[in-house]
């Protein structure tokens, strides 16, 4: 899985724009004041909503209610198969493993900022605040809008192996909410998480045929693992998916209107030569490089 995420970060690298008038931190400094602004913007958005913004999410949350009659099936199963061979492969991505917190990429994507400051990567520094900011962002809602007002027991709320669920008991909610862990199944955390930060990458930049897929395939996986672990009923996890897919596209949509305003301005007009990050998938191996032009 590290292997996947440090590919993501070389291919979004690879599109690195040329050097730019402006110094690398004052680059720096732009990008950090535009993700601040990603943020508001996707908290305040419901302010802004239209008719068919609502309509839209009203049409997640129908969907997710129409599934909860099945909640409880598909937790008798995560029961009955949760220690299957065949999910060996998602060990990364469940408790004790090394992806299963940001302890693993946090270094990763401090290392890939350092680069893209030293090498005055604009885009690169974009991308890693743009999934920063959209992971960020819904982390927020959740814990500072959703969890006050309501909550829902999750299949499993202490965490101790428990009995498998009985038909009835997905529709345990609070009005209003709780801080505790065992009562925040509603929406799906950690796959509305990497849901926005993956939304935003692919949705911003051409990552390619092996990057992408294997970005939605994490998130696939994530979202099974966190079954298979009883944190969430599956309804749940498909208002997270729906969640982090619309917190991540709001903030590639800023960030595209915003490349595409300065590409017009000629702002980003190199000076002299150009230098970027390469990598090229061939036959024999990828080779990854840095090129210059004159």
């Amino acid at each position: 899985m590290f292997r996947r995420w440090l590919v993501a970060v070389v291919a979004l690298a690879a599109a690195a724009s040329p050097t730019r008038a402006q110094s690398r931190w004052e680059n720096l400094g732009n990008t950090v004041k535009s993700s601040a602004g990603d943020a508001w913007d996707v908290w305040t958005s419901p302010l802004r909503g239209t008719s068919r913004d609502w309509l839209t999410a009203a049409g997640a949350v129908g969907a997710s209610a129409a599934i909860s009659p099945l909640d409880d099936d598909v937790d008798r199963w995560a029961v009955n198969h949760r220690d299957d061979a065949v999910f060996e492969f998602l060990k990364p991505l469940r408790p004790g493993g090394w992806a299963f917190s940001g302890s693993k990429i946090t270094p990763v994507a401090i290392g890939a900022l350092v680069l893209a400051v030293a090498v005055d990567n604009q885009r690169l520094e974009e991308g890693l605040f743009g999934c920063a900011t959209s992971y960020g962002s819904s982390s927020v809602v959740r814990t500072f809008v959703v969890y006050p007002l309501v909550t829902r027991t999750r299949p499993d709320p202490e965490r101790n192996n428990g009995p498998a669920a009985s038909q009835g008991d997905q529709y345990d909610f609070d009005f209003p909410g709780s801080g505790k862990w065992g009562q925040h199944s509603m929406p799906g955390g950690h796959l509305a998480n990497i849901t926005a930060c993956v939304t935003f990458l692919t949705s911003r930049y051409h990552l390619g045929r092996i990057v992408e897929p294997v970005l939605w395939a994490t998130v696939a996986g994530v979202g099974v693992a966190r079954t298979l672990d009883r944190a969430h009923w599956v309804s749940d996890e498909m208002l997270g998916l729906a969640f982090g897919y619309a917190v991540g596209k709001q903030v590639a949509l800023r960030s595209s209107r915003r490349d595409a305003k300065r590409t017009s301005s000629g702002a980003d007009a190199p000076e002299g030569r150009e230098s970027s990050l390469f990598v090229a998938p061939g036959l024999n191996g990828t080779r990854i490089g840095w090129q210059w032009g004159f």
